[in-house]
């Protein structure tokens, strides 16, 4: 009978043992692509409609794009802003440290001059390559988007704002980074995240935090310009 407590202890201990080292085992971390250098999106003339295209960047571990997706697809202006994209600069994903290949999605809106409605209605979701749906990271996808008031009052001003905007494990947006600014336009492309929606990116088919680039690009604009002030002597 003196045994049964010892036995008893003896299972109890190793009972307690097992959640501790469950807790102790931590997972490699993944972090996503970041943008280290992004440039202009020329505004296409021809082009007189409205749309959001968006794109998955294939980065390599060093960097290098090595390929761009279109995942959302309007008419002319989907090569203009792969073609923009391609001269992108990037640094690499990072799985347990090391530098890993992984994709960064980019959202570019195209405005043009007539009303745009808000929400927008997406374009069809274009299939992903084999290689995409087998990959371990699966990026955020926009669900819905809007436009910023670009041309309000005299101001007239060409150019393209691009944000990075942190996600969190839930499609949230937690953080806005500018990383071209062109005002007064930015202030208008950070307000109009509020109203953007996303589906978290996914990594072994777990929601994890990651990033997404979100590119405005202002129309070019056609008519009178008001006369520039007069310059000082």
């Amino acid at each position: 009978m003196r045994r049964m407590p010892l036995a008893m202890l003896v299972f109890g201990t190793a009972y307690a043992l097992t959640p501790q080292t469950e807790t102790l085992t931590v997972m490699p971390s993944f972090q996503p692509v970041e943008a280290r250098f992004v440039t202009n999106i020329p505004s296409t003339n021809p082009c007189v409609v409205t749309g959001i295209v968006v794109l998955d960047a294939l980065v390599s571990e060093t960097g290098e794009i090595q390929e761009v997706e279109v995942r959302r697809n309007i008419a002319c202006f989907a090569e203009v802003a792969v073609q923009a994209v391609k001269n992108w600069k990037f640094s690499p994903a990072t799985f347990a440290g090391k530098a890993v290949a992984s994709r960064m999605p980019v959202a570019v809106t195209f405005e043009s001059q007539t009303w745009a409605p808000n929400p927008y209605s997406l374009p069809e979701l274009v299939p992903k390559t084999a290689a995409a749906v087998q990959a371990e990271f699966q990026p955020a996808e926009v669900t819905r988007a809007g436009f910023p008031r670009f041309h309000t009052g005299y101001t007239f001003v060409e150019g393209t704002v691009v944000l990075e905007v942190t996600l969190g494990a839930k499609g949230e947006a937690e953080e806005i980074k500018v990383l071209r600014d062109v005002p007064p336009f930015t202030a208008n492309a950070k307000a109009v995240v509020e109203d953007w929606r996303f589906m978290p990116a996914t990594f072994n088919g777990r929601p994890i935090r990651s990033k997404i680039l979100l590119a405005f690009v202002s129309p070019p604009f056609v008519g009178l310009r008001p006369a520039p002030p007069p310059q000082q002597d």
